[in-house]
Order: structure tokens, then C-alpha cells, then sequence
């Protein structure tokens, strides 16, 4: 009597068996088979603006008023690279004629390698060097403030590292003009209007 049971519970438990087999071979195949999504190391600036292969070094095409004028460029230029406000009109008037007499570049240049730009951000820059192991060769302080004043952030290490070579070779006017044109820099210009309005609020100059 023992015996027809126990072929009756076999003949039920061996398929039962099987068929879940079946089930987990099928799991763990399309666990196999489904994409792993990498770890994205990148920076979020550099991966959504890569280093142009052929960078324009003319100077960029700054939209005119109404969008916005030569007051909050030099306005712009003081919070930017400097971090404060124009201390008076003079010193405003005087640059938006170096703006509209000699250009976006030579604005740049007059922030870029001023000794206040230089003092400013020094300790930032001289940490920026350590925490990513380089020297002032590979990355020379002009770029980095250049890239804080245009970008509004440190250099990545290949950003930083290129146009340290393009300075080498053209000087910072070509540094300025060629960050001005690339597709980060055209991206900060497109919500230019909120940041001249914080600027006016901001600054009595």
C-alpha cells in the first residue's frame, strides 16, 4: 500500500520539480541577457559640452538690446570674475567702452589677468591644483579664472589642461573667444536675461 503512494507522490512532486527548474533557468538567462548601465564618471558640464575638435577663436556673437546690454556685461563681468559689484559709474562706463570699443575678448582679458582676479581666487586655485595633482604648467591660473568668470565653475582636468595649451599658443584673447563660443558658454547666454535682472537688483552700478 506504502509503495503505490509513494510512485504517486513521485510521479507528482518530479514534474512539479522540473517545471520550476524550468522557471529559474529562464530567470537567470534574461538576468544574463540585460544591459548593465555603466557608471558615468564624468562630469556633468564636460559630458553635456565635450572640447570642440575645431574651436572658433573669433569673438562671439553676444546678443544686442533688448536682450540685454553693455551695462550688465560689465555688470555680469564684475559679480563673475571678481565676485562683487561694480564700485561705481565711472569704472562701469569705462569698461563698456573697452567692450564696445575693443571687444568681448579685451573685456576678458582686462578681468581675467587683473591682480584683483589673481588675489580672488588664488586659494581656490592652488586647492583645485592638489586635489587633481597638477601643476600651474598643465593648468595656468588664467584659465581657471577664466573659466570661473565664463562658466561660472573650476576647469575638468582635460578642459583645463586644452586651453592652457591654447593660451601657450594664441593667448588668452583666443581663450576667451574660443569659450565663448563653445556650446556651455551658449548655454549660460540663453537665460542671460535672469542673471542680468540679479545683477541689477544686486548692484547699484
Amino acid at each position: 500500500m506504502n509503495t503505490p503512494i509513494s510512485r504517486l507522490r513521485n510521479l507528482i512532486l518530479i514534474p512539479l520539480f522540473l517545471g520550476l527548474f524550468i522557471v529559474v533557468s529562464c530567470e537567470k538567462e534574461e538576468d544574463l541577457n540585460d544591459s548593465i548601465e555603466a557608471v558615468d564618471t564624468i562630469d556633468s558640464p564636460e559630458k553635456r559640452f565635450p572640447l570642440p575638435d575645431y574651436p572658433d577663436f573669433t569673438p562671439p556673437n553676444i546678443p544686442q538690446p533688448p536682450t540685454f546690454d553693455a551695462h550688465c556685461v560689465v555688470r555680469l563681468a564684475y559679480l563673475s570674475y571678481l565676485r562683487r559689484c561694480p564700485e561705481n559709474a565711472q569704472v562701469v562706463n569705462g569698461w563698456i567702452q573697452v567692450l564696445l570699443t575693443q571687444g568681448f575678448d579685451d573685456l576678458a582679458k582686462g578681468f581675467i589677468t587683473s591682480n584683483e582676479a589673481n588675489v580672488k581666487w588664488n586659494s581656490q586655485y592652488h586647492s583645485f591644483l592638489s586635489r587633481n595633482n597638477l601643476n600651474s604648467v598643465e593648468v595656468h591660473k588664467f584659465i581657471y579664472i577664466a573659466y570661473r568668470g565664463l562658466l561660472l565653475r573650476e576647469p575638468d582636468v582635460n578642459g583645463g589642461k586644452y586651453w592652457t595649451t591654447v593660451f601657450y599658443d594664441r593667448g588668452i584673447r583666443a581663450v576667451a573667444n574660443g569659450i565663448g563660443n563653445s556650446a556651455e558658454f551658449r548655454n549660460r547666454l540663453a537665460s542671460i536675461q535672469t542673471e542680468c535682472n540679479n545683477a541689477a537688483n544686486q548692484c547699484t552700478f
